[in-house]
């Protein structure tokens, strides 16, 4: 029988394809997270730029129904526009609680990204 003699040559090759193996693999994670996270980003996008749109026709609607009522649409229209103005202030007077919610939410969300992932590896 042959005996296997200890190579430093063979230890190094197998170094370097441990570390190129690993390289793709820490490549094919990141690839992974930034496409789920860029999926959630545009997702995220498109239901604001669908809330926007609900906002300004609930707005205009608001203001010609208060214009009817107070027979003047410009009226109407100042009056809208101060209730998003009294919106603006609220927001601002409670920046910190909303602030923190948010990064709470972000948080809760890359925390729940993460267990998929280790999921997916199990």
């Amino acid at each position: 029988m042959e005996e296997k003699k200890f190579s430093f040559k063979g230890v190094i090759q197998k170094l370097k394809e441990y570390v190129n193996n690993y390289k793709d693999l820490a490549y094919l994670k990141f690839v992974g997270t930034a496409s789920k996270l860029s999926s959630a980003l545009l997702l995220g996008l498109l239901i604001l730029l669908f809330i926007l749109f609900i906002v300004f026709y609930i707005s205009m609607a608001l203001a010609l129904f208060i214009g009817e009522l107070l027979h003047s649409y410009a009226l109407g229209f100042a009056i809208t526009g101060l209730i998003f103005v009294l919106l603006i202030f609220l927001i601002i007077a409670f920046k910190r609680t909303i602030r923190k919610n948010f990064t709470n939410m972000f948080v809760r969300i890359l925390v729940k990204l993460r267990n998929e992932d280790d999921d997916d590896e199990a």
